[in-house]
């Protein structure tokens, strides 16, 4: 073959023979006269379909086929189907190097081994066309197809570019008109298509492209990237460093398979820019959706039928980098990812975001989270059906710091922002400048009940507005720690709260609280320690019932003009500084307790019945006025006060019932034509010390009733001074009714139907029919002084029982061991039964006696310690009960004389008790008593019984702590009483078998006790209460059944039961002097005669010496019980 101009130029060191071309494979085509042809340099056997093997370097050229004159133009390169290029050695397989060319065409196979590339374009080349039907494929190290510092007006590829390395890699200031893949670009190590300091006009992709990454980018600038194919990355589908593509499309799928948070289906870092995403499809990833590491988005819009799907966020702004708009719209749009649905991390800057038409964002914790100091200068608005969902934390999370310059706005019939374990949208202290409105039939909710969560310092400055039919907050409204709401908050047009408005910790709501006709709010919560907690008003006109709960400040008025239910309860130190006022149909309840405050007036004007409870130290500070048709309850109570007056100016009816304080100036008004009826009014001082009657005035008195006066005994000085004058009781100033002749005849009748007494059980009012006057007396029996001693001899009467039984156990026990032989206890536990030399008996609590001696010689003394606890209820006069308990130790000696065998018992002790009365707590004593005692038993032995004698006699001082309660006024005295008696009983112990023993038991008994003179006066000791000394006798018979049972060698049981009797049950009523009545005394009262005992005991030996046992004793009469039970350790030598 000879070398001709314009066609190929081969060089070969092989015979001629072996030459062969074929131009159905390989054809060069000269278009013009200034094209040069392609030059193939090497051994070279051209065969149809076959396969180029080598290349032999030759001037050092390592090309299969070449274009490298610089400056010339080549022809069109075409290369057919069936013919396959391939080098092994040095050099790329096909070259375009510092030279043109107008179009390359590959329908066969271009292949490269090891390194360099199977198609290289390079140097200043410059091509027409590229276009790829057949395959490409390079080993190794080597790149599919290399653009270098080129310019290709149309780059397309519809067959296979498969590499082990980079598939493409358009870098050094290459510039590319039309990028369009509709083949299959694929590498197993390396990227897709790299394109590095580049340009592109319009990359199109219909195609598959995989790669490490897909794509990648760095410092190049596209106008358009399109996808409608698959653009796949082993770490990222498209990772752009650097740059600028200026608008990504995607209709089909771009997934990135990397799992770290470097990872994304499209990621941009180091300062590059994506001006515009529009996506329809669907972008996968296992780190991140869309992320942003560095650099900036521009708009962002998901259409309809877009997916973007990631383990971490589908949608993610880095640290410090910048979002512009971004827009998501469509039913089968959805962005999810495990973490949160859209993320804005810390210092980020980002515009506007608009959810609509069904658009679904998802998060596994959060919808949209708004990160550390992240800034998003625009609205979030969610419209048409749209939803955003966080699944373990909030829908919208506005992270500490973050700052939220626009709105949050949703709206529309199923839209929704939907919360986990924290709130539909939560506010961590961040802060929001504008409002949030809930509006045409949107839902905001969460798992945790907290619709809009507003804490730590975060700030809402505008306002929450739930607006619209079927519009819903399912949860609260809570705002805590130290946020703010800087606006009011609205409900209105149907929307529905199906929660409550919580503020608390120390936060503040500086707008009003309003609720609409037709809307619905369940409660308002407010409990901030803040002095600006609620500023403004609340106003209700709904008809859906509402409860308001305070304990912190509400500055403005509380209103209501529905037809709902209003129930407020101002509680602990709770201000209300406005009015209340009322003037709907339906029933309103307000409690103010503990130290709250009302400031303002209370006013009804409708046809609502209202009650008002004032409680505790709480204070109602001006007028109460009901005006309209309903009825006003009003009940003021304890140490709680009323500052103005109380008016009744409608047609409905007042009711009062008044035994706290009053103003100096409260007065009852009459103007209006509804009843007013004083049930009850205590009387008491103003704040000069004067007596502050009953006083009534107004226009209309023949409406005025008054059913039940009540003196403070505790506090006014001298009662006496009210008997002289009616006036001082009930003051009625009928200088306002013209319709009253005669004012003397009002105040008479107004008063003769009024009953008196006094606040103080002791202190009886006595009325003079006739003279309209007024006596006070002190009923003796229902003193403290009474109370004293009736419990003094109680307690004296249980502790005498109790100690006769310890005792009576310690001698028995010292007893026995000198009527039988020396034995083991635990062997030959029961033989002193079998011999009957043991006896039981009702002072026997703990039968303890049961135990023997080991040793040879007898044993003849006893000490023991006895820590016991007791409970006993008393009933006093008045219908007052007095409960105690008593905590205490005695400690014991026996000694048995071993010549006529008398057993000799002293003992000691001391205990606590502590009481007060129920249900009212007027009366409560603290005391300790010292006590000491002596026992003497004397035993008659026969055969088959025994028969014995006792004595005993006790003595105690008791220091009493006394503190009486007298309306709101307390006394307090510390007197001294002495507590004594005696006994002597008589019994015989009846050997039933080995194992049984019944012991019955007679006896006389005396109880004794002495209260010395003391005086109780109240805390600035304006009123004192003189008691005198006062003294009880009591002389008692007693009888008893004891039954002991020897049931196990180790445990032996007692139970037993007696009564005692009072002979003399009338007893003295104390004297003494009330310093604001007189003297009281005389007459007597009546004890209960009949006193009884039960109990039961368990004996456990532990050894010769030692031995325990478990107690429980019960002594009780007709109006007092003690239960007691104790421990008792003895040891015996």
């Amino acid at each position: 073959m000879k070398n001709e101009s314009h066609n190929f130029s081969l060089i070969s060191n092989l015979p001629s023979s072996s030459l062969f071309l074929s131009f159905s494979l390989i054809t060069a085509l000269n278009t013009s006269l200034v094209a040069d042809s392609w030059a193939t340099s090497g051994t070279i056997t051209l065969e149809n379909n076959g396969t180029i093997d080598t290349i032999t370097n030759t001037s050092g050229v390592n090309n299969k086929i070449i274009g490298n004159v610089a400056g010339k133009t080549y022809n069109d390169l075409i290369i057919n189907n069936g013919v396959t290029l391939q080098n092994n050695g040095n050099g790329n397989t096909l070259q375009l190097n510092n030279a043109s060319a107008r179009t390359i065409e590959n329908k066969g196979l271009i292949k490269k081994q090891s390194n360099s590339s199977a198609v290289a374009i390079e140097n200043n080349a410059t091509l027409g066309t590229f276009k790829n039907i057949g395959t490409i494929e390079s080993v190794g190290n080597a790149v599919g197809v290399y653009i270098n510092k080129t310019t290709i007006t149309d780059f397309s590829n519809s067959g296979t570019i498969k590499t082990d390395g980079r598939g493409i890699e358009i870098g050094n200031q290459s510039s590319i008109t039309n990028f369009n893949n509709n083949g299959v670009i694929s590498n197993s190590n390396g990227t897709g298509v790299n394109i590095n300091g580049s340009t592109i006009e319009n990359f199109t992709n219909s195609g598959i492209i995989k790669g490490k990454y897909g794509i990648y980018t760095n410092n190049s600038t596209i106008e358009s990237i399109t996808n409608s194919g698959t653009i796949t990355g082993q770490n990222s589908g498209i990772f752009t460093s650097g740059g600028t593509i200026k608008t990504l499309i995607n209709e089909g799928s771009i997934i990135g398979e990397g799992s770290s948070s470097s990872n994304s289906g499209i990621h941009l870092q180091d300062g590059g820019t994506i001006e515009t995403i529009i996506n329809t499809g669907t972008i996968r990833a296992n780190g991140f959706g869309i992320a942003v590491s560095d650099g900036k988005f521009g708009k962002l819009t998901m259409q309809d039928g877009a997916v973007v799907q990631a383990n971490f966020s589908a949608i993610a702004v880095g640290t410090n980098q910048t979002l512009g708009e971004l827009e998501i719209s469509g039913a089968n749009t959805k962005i999810s990812g495990s973490e949160n649905g859209i993320f804005l991390s810390s210092g980020t800057k980002s515009q506007k975001i608009t959810i609509k038409d069904g658009a679904r964002i998802e998060g596994g914790r959060n919808g949209i989270l708004l990160g550390f100091n992240a800034d998003l200068s625009g609205d979030i608005n969610i419209s048409g059906g749209a939803r955003i969902e966080g699944t373990t934390e909030s829908g919208i999370w506005v992270d500490n710091g973050a700052n939220l310059s626009g709105d949050i706005n949703i709206s529309g019939v199923g839209s929704m922002i939907k919360g986990g374990r924290e709130a539909g949208i939560s506010n961590d202290g961040g802060n929001i400048t504008g409002n949030i409105t809930i509006s045409d039939g949107a839902t905001v909710t969460s798992d945790a009940n907290k619709a809009i969560w507003n804490f730590r310092n975060a700030t809402l400055s505008g306002g929450i507005t739930i607006s619209g039919a079927n519009t819903k907050l399912e949860g609260d409204i809570v705002n805590a720690d130290n946020a703010k709401i800087g606006s009011e908050i609205k409900i209105e047009k149907g929307a529905s709260v199906n929660g409550g408005l919580v503020n608390n910790g120390n936060a503040s709501i500086s707008g009003n609280i309003t609720i609409d006709e037709s809307s619905k709010l369940n409660s308002i919560t407010n409990t901030s320690s803040n002095a600006n907690a609620i500023t403004g008003s609340i106003e209700t006109k709904s008809s859906t019932p509402l409860a308001i709960s305070n304990s912190g400040s509400i500055g403005g008025d509380i209103k209501t003009a529905g037809n709902a239910e209003l129930k407020i309860n101002n509680s602990g130190s709770g201000s209300i500084g406005g009015s209340i006022t009322a003037s709907g149909n339906a029933p309103i309840s307000i409690t103010n307790s503990d130290n709250a405050k009302v400031a303002g007036n209370i006013e009804v004007s409708g046809n609502a019945p209202i009650v008002i409870k004032n409680e505790g130290n709480a204070t109602l500070q001006s007028d109460i006025i009901n005006s309209g048709s309903g009825n006003l309850s009003l009940s003021n109570t304890g140490n709680a006060s009323i500052g103005a007056n109380i008016k009744n100016n409608g047609s409905g009816s007042l009711s009062i019932s008044n035994t706290g304080k009053v103003s100096d100036t409260t007065k009852i008004e009459s103007n209006g034509s509804g009843k007013v009826e004083v049930e009850e009014w205590l009387v008491s001082t103003n704040s000069q010390g004067e007596v502050k009657p009953l006083e009534i005035t107004g226009t209309n008195l023949s409406v005025v009733s008054v059913s039940n006066v009540t003196f403070d005994a505790g506090n006014i000085t001298n009662l006496s001074s009210l008997v002289q004058d009616p006036k001082n009781v009930i003051n009625i100033d009928t200088s306002q009714d013209t319709t009253i002749s005669n004012p003397a005849e009002i105040n008479s009748k107004v008063f003769a139907k009024a009953e008196f007494k006094t606040n103080d059980p002791s202190v009886n009012v006595n009325v003079d029919a006739l003279s309209k006057t007024l006596s006070f007396s002190v009923d003796a029996a229902k003193t403290s002084a009474a109370a004293l001693g009736k419990t003094l001899i109680s307690n004296t009467q249980a502790r005498a029982n109790f100690v006769n039984a310890v005792m009576g156990n310690a001698m028995n026990a010292v007893n026995l061991i000198h009527n039988q032989g020396s034995a083991n206890v635990y062997s030959n536990f029961n033989k002193a039964y079998e011999e009957g030399a043991i006896y039981a008996n009702f002072d026997n609590l703990g039968s303890d006696a049961l135990l023997r001696s080991s040793e040879t010689k007898d044993k003849n003394h006893l000490a023991f310690m006895l820590p016991y606890i007791s409970k006993s209820n008393t009933s006093l006069n008045g219908g007052l009960t007095s409960k105690g308990h008593t905590k205490g130790v005695i400690f014991g000696y026996s000694y048995l004389n071993p010549n006529n065998k008398d057993i000799y018992g002293i003992y000691g002790g001391y205990d606590d008790f502590s009481s007060k009365t129920y249900p009212s707590d007027i009366l409560a004593l603290n005391n300790r008593t010292y006590y000491a005692g002596v026992r003497y038993y004397h035993p008659f032995n026969y055969k088959d019984y025994e028969l014995f004698s006792k004595f005993s006699s006790q003595f105690g001082l008791i220091q009493n702590d006394i503190s009486e309660r007298v309306g709101q006024t307390e006394f307090k005295g510390e007197p001294k009483s002495y507590a004594y008696d005696a006994n002597v009983n008589m019994g015989i112990n009846i050997k039933l078998n080995t194992k049984h023993t019944l012991t019955p038991e007679i006896g006389l008994g005396y109880n004794g006790g002495y209260s010395k003179a003391y005086t109780m006066s109240n805390a600035i000791n304006t009123i004192t209460r003189r008691n005198y000394t006062h003294k009880m006798n009591l002389f008692k018979t007693k009888t008893s059944l004891s039954f002991y049972s020897d049931w196990h060698k180790h445990f032996k049981t007692l139970v037993y039961a007696g009564v005692d009797w009072t002979m003399n049950p009338n007893v003295d009523n104390p004297k003494g002097r009330y310093s604001n009545i007189g003297y009281y005394g005389g007459g007597e009262s009546k004890l209960d005669n009949l006193e009884y005992a039960l109990g039961t005991t368990l004996v456990i030996p532990l050894n010769d010496a030692f031995y325990f046992s478990l107690n429980y004793g019960m002594n009780g009469t007709k109006n007092t019980t003690m239960h007691t039970g104790y421990g008792k350790f003895n040891y015996m030598w």
